[in-house]
């Protein structure tokens, strides 16, 4: 085991060393009963040492987390996947509908369903990748951001890619889940960060999750993020909020997402129609090598022959999983100016290598 150990302190080592942020990360192998955790780099990027315990934020990998809730509510009947989005938003946000998604003349918001949404094919345009969201993030990085705000963003600074469902039928927007939020706080008669808690958190034990901008701070110093040298940790919580609100800590994700794949989170039945993907992409130059698709809330990743599902997130974190042999990788890089994929290919590498996916090896 020390060679591996080594490998894996030496691929986190040296994420940390580009730029001083902290970069985390942990790797269980449950076939071999291998777990490793470790971290280096700076709390922020002259500060304190991160710890393995550090809580950091998970940005997207929060779609994930959103996409189960809604998962949920389809279970309980209270929704279809096919229905329109309409039918379940909040009737103080109808009036954003018509206006949400014209495409070359023509309305199409009341047409997109709630499979759209949490698939990326509705074609919206994604308020948190405009300029225009960036240049009030400089200007007032500390400004209280709501669902309607960002929303309204996405009708003035851009135009919808396709119409919904069509074309090359992918185009991530962040928009689309703070729409999937507000329809889960219209049916589940509370706040998202009362649902998310309700539902996932407390039920798993992930003491260290929280909404961030909504609820208070858990645990030791939250870990700076970073744009390069910039530190970015002044941007409020709210600012992505269904889309990538959550704080959380390498444990509790990997908690998540063992969850998720055993089907504690939703139904087994749900649970094939929610890791179900297709392979569409906007551009492919978006997507980093190895990626196969997205579901709901979950993306499909290939490496080392592992069929990784989870998610990743802005800021350089990843949750995932190989629901085949378990192997569940979690943690971050604090990062937005570069991808988490050499950490996550070494990690894969090195325990394909060892043979840990394997039962028996130890």
């Amino acid at each position: 085991m020390t060679e591996i150990t080594a490998a894996l302190q030496a691929l986190v080592d040296t994420e940390a060393a580009v730029e001083g942020a902290a970069c985390l990360l942990r790797v269980e192998a449950p076939a071999s009963g291998f777990v490793w955790r470790g971290a280096a780099g700076g709390i922020s990027r002259d500060g304190e040492p991160a710890t393995t315990s550090t809580p950091f934020r998970i940005a997207s990998i929060t779609k994930t987390f959103t996409a189960a809730v809604i998962v949920q509510l389809a279970t309980e009947g209270r929704l279809r996947f096919d229905d329109p989005m309409a039918q379940h938003l909040p009737p103080d946000h109808l009036d954003l509908v018509p206006r949400l998604h014209t495409f070359e003349g023509v309305s199409y918001g009341a047409s997109i369903t709630v499979r759209q949404l949490l698939t990326h094919s509705s074609g919206l345009f994604d308020y948190a990748q405009s300029e225009g969201f960036i240049g009030e993030i400089i200007t007032d990085p500390s400004s209280v951001w709501t669902p309607r705000r960002m929303l309204e963003g996405s009708i003035v600074w851009g135009q919808p890619h396709f119409a919904p469902d069509t074309g090359y039928g992918y185009a991530y927007s962040d928009t689309g889940y703070v729409l999937l939020g507000l329809i889960i706080e219209h049916l589940d008669g509370r706040s998202l960060h009362e649902s998310y808690r309700a539902r996932l958190l407390d039920p798993l034990g992930l003491a260290g999750t929280y909404l961030e901008g909504f609820e208070p701070h858990r645990g030791t110093v939250l870990a700076h993020t970073h744009e390069g040298v910039h530190d970015t940790s002044v941007i409020h919580g709210s600012a992505d909020w269904a889309g990538g609100g959550l704080v959380s800590t390498l444990d509790d994700l990997a908690v998540f997402a063992q969850a998720l794949v055993d089907g504690r989170v939703v139904a087994p039945a749900m649970l094939d129609e929610m890791l179900r993907y297709d392979f569409r992409t906007l551009d492919p130059a978006k997507h980093s090598a190895g990626f196969l698709g997205y579901g709901f809330g979950v993306e499909a990743r290939e490496s080392d022959g592992f069929l990784l599902r989870g998610h990743r997130g802005h800021w350089g974190a990843w949750m995932h999983i190989d629901p085949v042999s378990r192997l569940t990788i979690t943690g971050t890089i604090n990062q937005a100016d570069r991808r988490p994929d050499r950490v996550v290919q070494g990690v894969t590498a090195a325990v394909r290598a060892a043979g840990l996916h394997e039962a028996g090896v130890a």
